[in-house]
């Protein structure tokens, strides 16, 4: 997955918001001035961008086991090379 798709569903879904938050299903009330409606709008900015972080949260939770699954299977193939090439060096000593 490359970073503008990431970046894209991450949008996505912190536009969609979360249908089980009954916060996020009411629309505000229309504001009678402008220092309400800016309150709102950063109120719906702040709760996006949580919803943005905890998936990147996730995210790097998956990336890290995959991370530390890669290494791990590296170490294994990087001793398997050596000893692939001691078991060959005894062959053509013999």
């Amino acid at each position: 997955m490359n970073w503008m798709s990431l970046a894209v569903e991450l949008a996505r879904e912190a536009m969609s918001g979360n249908p089980a938050k009954p916060e996020t299903q009411t629309m505000p009330q229309r504001p009678a001035d402008l220092g309400t409606a800016l309150a709102q709008q950063f109120a719906l900015i702040d709760r996006n961008m949580e919803a943005v972080v905890q998936t990147v949260n996730a995210h790097n939770k998956k990336l890290e086991a995959t991370i530390r699954r890669q290494r791990f299977w590296n170490y294994a193939l990087g001793t398997g090379l050596v000893i692939a090439i001691v078991v060959a060096l005894i062959a053509l000593i013999r």
